[in-house]
């Protein structure tokens, strides 16, 4: 389906075949495009012009990549409102505080009804899925930059087993945006142990389909998360870029990040 491209622009010439497979309906929303390595044999180049392919793709609304798993093809209506929502937090984030108070708000609320759908229509694959996403979080729990990785990916697979798109979208940005204010988070002594028994909790709530189960450790989850930020941004003056030194009494691991 796909042919060699010429050695000059690489990455553009994979763009332009994929683009093309997508807009002709070879593969449709939802659809996940072949893996790295099946786009890198088919094409004839190598990992980095691949990447720099489906970051263009992503950045065009065509494609959405999730970590750890392979980029799919986007829902337009989803990326259309993904755009929406960027442009709409790049244009608030001046409010500060605010802005970051409400953004933690609006997840509570989106991570909790998400919890409860998923456990609502969980099917035997997604749970699977989800499973595994708890495996590679557990995995990561020595690792700080690959904790927060998993962690992220942990809670978009909830968000795609619900089936609605814009669920995922909007995790998806939120997420993404809370990620860039969450590193002191995972500095703090026994935070990750604590955050990965929290998720056991919530794919064990999700995988026994029980709704008000997953509503309720998704809350308690979300809830401490919020606790901490707040503890870090008070010690730091600034909540956006707390640091959690090791010459001050760390907050209760307990408290924490997610």
């Amino acid at each position: 389906m796909f042919e060699a491209v010429p050695r000059r622009r690489l990455s553009q010439g994979v763009v332009g075949q994929i683009a093309a497979a997508i807009r002709n309906g070879e593969y449709p929303p939802g659809t996940a495009l072949p893996s790295e390595r099946a786009l890198m044999s088919a094409f004839a180049v190598g990992r980095p012009a691949v990447r720099e392919a489906l970051l263009q793709l992503e950045a065009e609304g065509l494609i959405a990549i999730h970590h750890g798993r392979r980029a799919r093809v986007a829902d337009p209506s989803a990326s259309e409102f993904v755009r929406g929502l960027e442009a709409a937090a790049a244009r608030v984030t001046s409010q500060g505080d605010r802005f970051v108070e409400d953004v933690k708000e609006t997840r509570l609320v989106l991570e909790v009804a998400m919890a409860r759908r998923a456990a609502e229509v969980a099917g035997p694959e997604s749970i699977q899925t989800l499973m595994a996403a708890l495996a590679e979080n557990q995995r990561a729990i020595s690792d700080r930059t690959r904790y927060l990785a998993t962690d992220i990916a942990f809670h978009r697979t909830i968000a795609t087993m619900t089936g609605n798109a814009i669920f995922e979208a909007a995790a998806g940005v939120i997420l993404e945006w809370l990620a860039r204010f969450r590193v002191d988070c995972v500095h703090v002594e026994g935070a990750n142990l604590l955050s990965y028994d929290e998720h056991a909790g919530i794919a064990n709530a999700i995988a026994m389909r029980d709704p008000d189960a997953a509503a309720l450790a998704m809350t308690r989850h979300q809830q401490r998360s919020h606790t901490l930020y707040r503890l870090l941004g008070a010690e730091s003056g600034q909540p956006s870029q707390a640091r959690a030194s090791s010459d001050r009494s760390a907050p209760s691991i307990g408290q924490r990040c997610s």
